[in-house]
């Protein structure tokens, strides 16, 4: 059975200690990953179907019931599982490589603002995650902010050459 890398990060941190969906919805962002509280809710879901989780229920008075997942014996054997998992290396087909194909200069200084925006907040990030000396969101945040140097480095390249390409068109 196939587990998302989602699902691999809310059994892991499950697996550190039992956790509701919200306290998960509240952590991930802070190690930069990107999760809404639907897709949580759904996985987490899934997972207990699974087995790899388990529910407890608490009862509040004046508040919905908290539910608390806990990593089964199941769980953990799938996380040890997914240890020994050979690394694949992504392909980048998405609608930045479109937009390359199309000579899109307006799309490529748009998404450099972007990007730059990202960057800046990412850096801020960095700095509060080393502050408070979380190693894995340090490491975690640290590759986002080298992939958004990397992008905007390479969207300059293209916004270079897009357009010298109109211009020798219109020539």
């Amino acid at each position: 059975m196939h587990i998302s890398n989602l699902q691999l990060v809310l059994m892991a941190e499950v697996g550190q200690q039992q956790m509701t969906g919200y306290d998960l919805a509240k952590r991930l962002p802070a190690k930069g990953w990107k999760a809404s509280h639907q897709q949580i809710y759904r996985e987490l879901a899934k997972l207990e179907t699974f087995g790899f989780l388990s529910l407890e229920v608490v009862l509040q008075s004046g508040k919905p019931d908290k539910k608390l997942y806990q990593l089964t014996e199941m769980g953990k054997q799938k996380l040890t599982d997914a240890l020994d998992v050979e690394p694949s290396i992504s392909r980048v087909q998405d609608e930045t490589l479109a937009h390359l194909f199309l000579a899109n200069a307006y799309y490529f200084e748009q998404l450099e603002v972007q990007l730059t925006q990202a960057l800046d907040s990412a850096q801020e990030q960095l700095a509060e995650k080393m502050a408070q000396q979380e190693q894995l969101s340090v490491l975690a945040i640290t590759r986002e902010c080298d992939r958004l140097k990397t992008e905007l480095s390479w969207v300059a390249v293209v916004l270079q050459n897009i357009g010298s390409e109109v211009n020798s068109k219109a020539a």
